[in-house]
């Protein structure tokens, strides 16, 4: 199997309560570094209006002040920028919202042969085509000798620019950049075209039309996504509503793209991957191939034909740079296989003819496959040298690597993850030594493994419509926001096959606790085959998916990873860890089923064997899926929980109606008897099954009721107050009567489904609790539950009740489930009936047990 490791993010798991939203979220969130209320909700609702201040930015008003000004005087303005696709996008946004203001300004893309950034033959041809001010965008910040020649020669410069600052800022009439230290704006992780839209947003709302400047968020969150920076703060609300604008594009070349990528053009929901996999990488490859100003034309042009003609040549481009980036990744690869290349502690190819706009890329497939740290090197001989790109694999530094060896370069830049190089052909041996034993010295096996890190491990009923619709809100995943890998342990599976045109793919289906989940992907997953198709169980790390076939919602695996097994490990322990989990279910669950009848009338669940049918009146209308049937028959089965549901909306489609519902949790109760001990067994039997009442909870239920005596209870904690109050305002509903609980407490939510809650005093009702409470003037019939620990003097009439038990010699109280061995003798208010009776039984017998704080409820 592949050399991985699998690390779980954030191993403590959360107590935070959120009633909001479920625990596997706030899990993933917290993974995240989101943990409060707030950052919650800002992360997951943040809007436009949450987006930094752009004036906070230094020098934004000064630039703003400037353009202004330019255009004032009718002087010319040259946007200048990059050929990569932050850099296309943030010169074709300039372009775009310097014309909608009256702006007549031109635009500089340099050829890749011309290198990065400014240059001063391109200033220089600039001043000569009458250009009196350069605004760079996602370039400018190291370019102080060719800002200083600008001003030589009498042009006017601006940069706008996001890279790191490693010298001097350049003499420019400004420089807006999010890394420097004197801003007030705090984020630092914007790009060159989300700096570029930051002195949109100020120059826009300095003219008071700042409304305009949102239409442009599409080619904004375009060269975002491209340019890989974290999608977390204003990144993140600049590419949601990016995606959303992307819909209903405005740019007449961007709509003729659309429609020759996507036959479903007009209804596709966009997301992060069509951008990052499908989009950019055409934009990209008119810069990578020949001149990306093709790329910049296409964004800004209102001609058809001509946007027609640049969409056809740029997806064709596009394609010849897949031909010759797998041409050159299958070279790299036979030399790497031929040579062993990949058992050393860095992989460096060099050989002539290997395009050096792509090598980066193969670089890159390189380390997915191999996981070392990569160089290929492209070797021209006309000139004697050889230009590289670099990739890094976790933990490894590729710079740093470099600058251990920067003698032998002619010139070299990057940062931790990537980087590049020129060097003289006849020093690539030397070379090759050096980093080999600057590896050697650096890293161990341990760090060729792969890290496969996991968010959570998830149980098979979570792959449904509700849980996918949840972990929905924490899109557009990308850098710095991934999509999150789940882990199932110790599943089966069947038809295992290898797919794909060139069959290097793995397909399979994959079975836990009876659910199959079917047609789950392994990319490149083929040379696997053998091995997994000799085991009969597996672990399985994988991100989901949510995807509609012939209307119907289809809930994808998409394998990351897989490891074998001979036998389930911590069989006891993952049972109980599933019924806490399921325990911890918050409502609604959301679901949905498919039906050719339109439904008009309340809608009823039906369990039929494992199977969980929709009903309408008496007629069967639909079934509930299999993972969701699994959970609410598991939470009927296991905590004696019923179910009801209603309609939030009805989609007519072509194929059926789908038919979205909420299953709620049904806290009705109902009994026919009319003597009050058979409405008490059933009461109980609904509450707490066959177990019993504690000491504490009969002496203050036979106070009531048996003996009708009003009467204070003295509870110690974790000893079932809640059971209590629940059983008194079960009883007086089923007789027809009402209660009322009066307590400032914050109180859990279910209380309220047994019993009304009020902070004061309410007339008309027969029976009253106070909880940690009490008013100087009592009602008729009433029971005051105070915690022992407060000091309250009461009346000495009235009857007081105290808490008093000890825990046995066999109990001991744990709040570390990681400290326990034998999961069979563990105690948690949150496993099933079934297994607090059986542990209840054991318990009178002696036997040793283990429980959480909780366990004191039944003693």
């Amino acid at each position: 199997m592949r050399n991985t490791k699998w690390m779980y993010k954030g191993e403590v798991s959360t107590e935070k309560n959120n009633s909001k939203y479920s625990k596997d979220l706030i899990k993933i969130l917290e993974n995240r570094g989101i943990k409060t209320d707030e950052e919650i909700e800002k992360f997951l609702n943040g809007d436009l209006e949450d987006l930094r201040d752009p004036y906070d930015l230094k020098d934004m008003e000064k630039t703003v002040e400037i353009i202004l000004d330019f255009k004032e005087k009718n002087k010319k303005i040259w946007v200048y920028g990059d050929y990569d696709v932050d850099g296309i996008t943030s010169t074709s946004l300039l372009y775009r919202a310097f014309h909608e203001i009256g702006i007549e300004c031109e635009y500089y893309i340099p050829l890749r042969d011309e290198g990065y950034g400014l240059n001063k033959d391109a200033i220089k041809k600039i001043k000569e085509m009458g250009g009196d001010l350069i605004i760079t965008v996602d370039c400018g910040i190291s370019s102080v000798e060719e800002v200083r020649y600008a001003n030589e020669i009498g042009i006017d410069m601006i940069i706008t620019d996001h890279h790191e600052i490693n010298n001097e800022l350049p003499e420019a009439k400004a420089v807006i950049n999010v890394k420097r230290k004197d801003n007030v704006y705090d984020f630092t992780g914007i790009s060159g075209v989300g700096t570029a839209f930051m002195l949109v947003l100020a120059l826009y709302r300095k003219l008071d039309i700042e409304i305009k400047a949102y239409k442009y968020l599409d080619i904004v969150a375009i060269g975002t996504v491209a340019d890989l920076v974290p999608l977390i703060e204003d990144n993140r609300i600049i590419v949601k509503k990016g995606l959303e604008q992307l819909k209903r594009t405005r740019w007449n070349g961007l709509n003729v793209l659309l429609r020759k990528l996507y036959q479903d053009f007009k209804e596709k929901t966009y997301d992060t991957y069509d951008i990052g996999f499908i989009i950019a990488p055409i934009f990209n490859a008119a810069g990578r191939l020949e001149d990306a100003k093709k790329s910049v034309e296409l964004l800004i042009s209102e001609d058809n034909k001509v946007c027609d003609v640049l969409s056809y040549e740029l997806i064709k481009q596009n394609e010849d740079r897949k031909d010759i980036q797998n041409e050159i990744l299958n070279l790299a690869t036979e030399e790497i296989e031929e040579k062993g290349l990949d058992k050393k502690g860095i992989i460096i190819v060099a050989k002539e003819k290997l395009h050096s706009g792509v090598i980066g890329i193969v670089a890159s497939k390189i380390v997915d496959k191999y996981y070392k740290p990569t160089i290929i090197i492209d070797i021209k001989p006309e000139e004697g040298i050889g230009v590289a790109s670099c990739r890094s694999i976790e933990g490894f530094n590729i710079i740093e690597s470099l600058n251990y060896t920067r003698d032998v370069f002619t010139k070299y830049g990057g940062h931790s993850g990537a980087a590049g190089f020129s060097i003289e052909i006849d020093r690539i041996p030397e070379l090759k030594e050096r980093l080999e034993e600057y590896i050697n010295l650096k890293l161990n096996e341990d760090n060729f493994l792969k890290p496969i890190k996991i968010d959570k491990e998830i149980r098979v009923e979570k792959i449904s419509y509700g849980f996918l619709e949840e972990i929905s809100k924490i899109e557009p995943f990308g850098f710095g926001n991934s999509t999150p890998i789940f882990s199932m342990k110790d599943c089966k599976f069947s038809n295992i096959r290898k797919i794909g045109k060139d069959q290097t793919h793995l397909m399979m289906n994959i079975i836990k606790n009876g659910v199959e989940i079917k047609n789950c992907v392994w990319f490149s997953g083929a040379d696997t085959f053998e091995e997994i198709s000799k085991s009969s169980l597996i672990d399985v790390a994988f991100k989901l998916k949510m995807e509609v076939f012939r209307d119907k919602y289809q809930y994808k695996i998409f394998v990351e990873d897989i490891k074998l097994k001979t036998e389930e490990e911590d069989k006891e322990k993952r049972k109980l860890l599933e019924e806490i989990d399921m325990y911890d279910t918050i409502f609604p669950i959301k679901t949905i089923f498919y039906t050719r009848k339109k439904v008009k009338e309340k809608l009823s669940l039906a369990f039929y064997e494992n199977k969980i049918y929709v009903r309408e009146g008496k007629t069967v209308v639909g079934e509930i899926d299999e993972a969701t049937a699994y959970l609410l028959m598991n939470l009927k089965n296991k905590f004696n929980y019923k179910f009801i549901c209603d309609v939030e909306n009805i989609e007519e489609t072509d194929e059926n109606f789908n038919i979205y519902i909420n299953i709620y949790r049904d806290f009705s109760f109902e009994s026919y008897k009319l003597k009050e001990g058979e409405i008490f067994k059933e009461i109980k039997e609904y509450l707490i099954d066959r177990l019993d009442y504690n000491g504490f909870q009969k002496r203050i239920l036979a106070s009531v009721f048996r003996n009708k005596i009003n009467c204070i209870g003295l509870y110690k904690e974790n000893r079932g107050v809640g059971t209590i109050i629940k059983t008194i305002g079960l009883f007086y509903k089923t007789i027809g009567k009402k209660s009322l609980l009066i307590t400032e407490k914050n109180i859990k939510n279910d209380i309220e489904n047994y019993i009304e809650v009020s902070k004061n005093y309410k007339e008309n009702y027969d029976f009253y609790i106070y909880l940690d409470k009490m008013d100087k003037i009592l009602p008729e019939k009433y029971l005051i539950l105070f915690n022992e620990k407060e000091k309250i003097d009461f009346e000495k009439n009235i009857k007081i009740i105290e808490d008093s038990f000890e825990i046995p010699d066999n109990i001991e109280i744990v709040n570390d489930m990681d400290l326990i061995k034998d999961f069979t003798m563990f105690w948690t208010k949150k496993m099933s009936f079934e297994r607090k009776i059986k542990l209840k039984s054991l318990m009178k017998e002696g036997m040793k047990i283990f429980g959480t704080e909780d366990i004191k409820e039944i003693l």
